[in-house]
């Protein structure tokens, strides 16, 4: 019994060997060789169709997988397809692309689910985008619709800002919704949905960039999180995820309806996987591999009532300072990392790149007490910057 994974990192690596049977993995060239990996390893270039296609063919058939799956944004496509074509266990191709690009997965919730959508349009829509996303006056999101990591997300206050370049059909105009902002965890079999996780997400200054996950969510009343949950279940069946795993993000408004931001046929990043197993007992990534292969999660005792994962920022200019960790009250520095030191340059934060380091607590007196130290965390500059000259 063998496993296919595209694209694997150290983490995911680690976790697919614990399964049983045998691991293949698939990576980029040039990719840094995974320390202490006991796995069969192949370098692949699987982002570009011919090459990849013919190591398909030519390889992973003679070796006759049970599953081809992924955990990595730019592997989901490239294993949803192999899979397909080797009539091994995978996402649905058809559901993985519905997922990535954001205007397709509108479009899915507007045939389904149109209460869970935002007013949108595509760039090249131009009667949409005057009657629909710009025709109250509101606030609008421009983002290119197959990105991640909010990289080119914009906020447009009229149609005034928007330029030539975002009128094109790569790129999704949405009317913008104020609310608490929540991701979830789901494993699917079969058509149904088993959550695996939630957390609430703080965003930095523009709105848009994570700095902070909390899991649980503190002050978050059941019958609001029913209807995150039911949201994200109504999401997944538009799309057809009917296998494998999913990481969704949505907005509660205050007036209890929730609307979908993106959804991703994979474990969330930022250290959520982490989150799911401190808080859950559940090591989320082996379980969104293990399900290809008929493994069910298993659930250990959580090691925390709560976890929380906190990023580092700083105004741009240059590094002067950093400061060593702090001990923050009422919870235990599970990891600590920062990724800058005096002389680096920092960048405006517009991107989850743009980030300066990550820590990631836990605590056994609850989410509130999690969400407190990282209010506190957030607000105390461990990173202290000068301006350019």
């Amino acid at each position: 019994m063998t496993l296919v994974v595209v694209g694997a990192s150290g983490e995911v690596a680690q976790a697919a060997a614990g399964l049983p049977g045998d691991v293949v993995l698939v990576r980029m060239p040039g990719a840094p060789r995974l320390k202490g990996a006991s796995v069969r390893e192949f370098a692949v270039d699987y982002q570009h169709g011919p090459s990849f296609r013919d190591f398909v063919d030519g390889v992973l058939r003679r070796i006759a997988p049970v599953a081809v799956l992924s955990l990595t944004e730019l592997g989901l496509e490239p294993a949803a397809a192999a899979a397909r074509r080797l009539g091994a266990v995978g996402v649905a191709p058809e559901a993985v692309r519905d997922t990535r690009d954001k205007v397709r997965m509108r479009r899915a919730l507007e045939r389904t689910a149109p209460q869970l959508n935002p007013p949108f349009a595509a760039g090249d829509d131009e009667r949409g985008l005057v009657e629909r996303v710009f025709g109250d006056g509101c606030a609008v999101v421009a983002k290119p619709a197959g990105g991640t990591g909010s990289h080119g997300v914009r906020l447009l206050r009229e149609m005034a800002e928007l330029g030539e370049e975002l009128r094109c059909p790569g790129v999704v105009l949405e009317r913008y919704v104020e609310g608490r902002e929540f991701s979830v965890e789901a494993l699917s079999s079969g058509g149904r949905h088993r959550i695996m996780g939630v957390a609430e997400k703080r965003v930095g200054p523009g709105g848009f960039v994570e700095v902070a996950h909390v899991m649980p969510p503190p002050e978050l009343e059941a019958g609001a999180e029913g209807r995150v949950v039911g949201a994200v279940e109504e999401l997944l069946d538009a799309v057809g995820l009917a296998d494998g795993p999913s990481h969704t993000e949505v907005k509660l408004g205050g007036d209890g309806r929730v609307t979908v931001i993106e959804t991703h046929t994979r474990p969330g990043g930022d250290g959520i996987p982490d989150l799911v197993r401190l808080t859950t007992g559940v090591d989320w990534r082996r379980a969104a591999l293990g399900w290809a292969l008929g493994e069910e999660p298993r659930r250990g005792e959580p090691a925390a009532k709560a976890a929380a994962s906190v990023f580092l920022t700083a105004p741009p200019g240059r590094v002067a300072l950093v400061h060593p960790a702090p001990a923050p009250p009422h919870v235990d520095l599970a990891a600590w990392e920062v990724y800058v030191e005096p002389g680096d340059p920092v960048q405006p934060l517009r991107s989850s790149a743009d980030r300066l380091g990550m820590a990631l607590l836990t605590s056994g007196d609850g989410p509130a007490a999690c969400a407190a130290a990282v209010d506190g965390l957030l607000a105390r500059p461990v990173v202290v910057t000068e301006p350019e000259p």
